[in-house]
C-alpha cells in the first residue's frame, strides 16, 4: 500500500496508449508499402506478359503480310552485319549494329520493305494480339495497338484516348531502319492484377491483414470509462485505487460503484496492520458512541462485500471472535 498522484499514473498510460497507438499505424503504413509493391510486382509481370503477346503478334503479322508480296533478299551469311534489298528495280543494302542471325535479319529487312507496300494494320493486329493476349490467362477490358512509322502513329479502332490510362508496353521497333514499331496496351482491372498474384504473396498478405484487424479493433474496443481520470491523490493496494478527494474505487482500471460508508471502510482495512480490524477497531471509527453497534457493523461489511464482489480476488474474510481481514486470493 503507498500513497500515488494520479496524474503521473494518468500520464503514463497516455504515453503507454501512444506508444500503442503508434505501433498499430507504423503497422498499417507497413501494411500499404507491402501491398503496394506486391501489386506493383505483379503488374511488372503481367506488363512482361504483355510484351512476349506482342512479340508473337508481330511474328505472326508479319508471316501474314509477308504471304500478300515477293521480297527478294541476298543474306550475307549465317550471322550478318547487313543485308541486300531488291524491290522492284532498287537495291538497297542495310548495316546492322551487331552481327544477328541470318533468319532475324531477313524478318527485319522485310518489315522494312513491306512498311512501304503493305504496313502494319493496327486493327487486324491488335485481333491477333487479343488471341495471343489470351492464350495467358490474363482478361483486359479493351486492348490496343499503336502503330508508329516515321514519327507518325495509326491507333487501333482510332483510338488514341485509352491508353492513357492503360498498362502501355514499351515501343517494339520491326524493321531494318527502326523506322517503325508497335505498342500494346491494355485496360486491366486492379482485381485481375490481384487474382494472379503468387499464392504464397497473397495469403501472407491475408494473413498480415487479418492479424493487424484484431489488434486494431481489440484496441479500440478498450472502454474509455476504464481510464482513471487524473490530478487526485489516490491510496493503492495492489490493483486498487482510491481516489480520495472524489471517494472512488478503481479495481485493475476499471471503476467499481461504492458507497462513500463503505469507501471509508475499505479505505480503513488498507491502512490497518496486516489489513485486519476488531470490531472495536471499526466501532470507534464509525459509531464511537455506540454501545452495541454489532448490526450496523454486520451490515457495513456486508454492504462492502457486495460492492467488490465483481472481483473475487479482493475478500473480506471473518476471523470468528477477532475481527476481520482484507486478503487478496491465491487466484488474484
Amino acid at each position: 500500500m503507498y500513497l500515488c498522484n494520479v496524474s503521473q499514473a494518468g500520464d503514463m498510460k497516455k504515453l503507454a496508449t501512444l506508444l500503442k497507438l503508434s505501433f498499430i499505424v507504423l503497422g498499417w503504413i507497413v501494411f500499404i508499402l507491402l501491398s503496394y509493391v506486391a501489386f506493383k510486382d505483379e503488374k511488372t509481370n503481367v506488363l512482361i506478359t504483355m510484351k512476349d503477346s506482342l512479340r508473337e503478334t508481330i511474328n505472326i503479322d508479319y508471316q501474314e503480310r509477308l504471304n500478300k508480296i515477293l521480297v527478294s533478299y541476298r543474306p550475307l551469311g549465317r550471322k550478318v552485319k547487313g543485308v541486300q534489298i531488291e524491290c522492284g528495280d532498287s537495291m538497297e543494302t542495310i548495316y546492322f549494329e551487331d552481327s544477328i542471325h541470318e533468319s532475324l535479319a531477313t524478318q527485319s529487312a522485310n518489315q522494312y520493305v513491306m512498311t512501304r507496300i503493305i504496313p502494319v494494320n493496327p486493327d487486324k493486329f491488335n485481333k491477333i494480339f487479343q488471341e495471343e493476349w489470351e492464350k495467358n490467362g490474363v482478361s483486359a477490358t479493351k486492348t490496343g495497338i499503336i502503330y508508329r512509322h516515321n514519327k507518325k502513329k495509326a491507333f487501333s479502332d482510332n483510338d488514341s484516348i485509352s491508353f492513357q490510362s492503360a498498362l502501355v508496353t514499351p515501343v517494339q521497333t520491326i524493321d531494318a531502319k527502326r523506322s517503325a514499331g508497335v505498342q500494346a496496351w491494355a485496360m486491366i482491372h486492379w482485381t485481375e492484377i490481384v487474382k494472379h498474384t503468387t499464392p504464397k504473396v497473397l495469403w501472407s498478405i491475408i494473413a498480415y491483414f487479418i492479424v493487424l484487424v484484431w489488434v486494431s479493433l481489440s484496441f479500440l474496443k478498450k472502454p474509455l470509462e476504464k481510464d482513471i481520470p487524473a490530478s487526485q491523490k489516490c491510496t493503492q493496494f495492489e490493483k486498487m485505487v482510491l481516489k480520495l478527494e472524489s471517494q472512488k474505487l478503481y479495481i485493475n482500471d476499471q471503476p467499481c460503484p461504492i458507497a462513500p460508508a463503505d469507501f471509508n471502510l475499505l479505505l480503513l482495512f488498507i491502512n490497518a496492520p496486516e489489513h485486519f480490524l476488531t470490531k472495536e477497531d471499526i466501532k470507534n471509527v464509525f459509531w464511537p458512541q455506540e454501545d452495541k453497534p454489532d448490526n450496523k457493523i454486520h451490515n457495513h461489511i456486508s454492504t462492502l462485500k457486495s460492492s467488490i464482489k465483481n472481483f473475487p480476488e479482493y475478500q473480506i474474510i471473518t476471523e470468528p471472535k477477532k475481527g476481520y481481514r482484507l486478503v487478496i486470493s491465491s487466484n488474484g
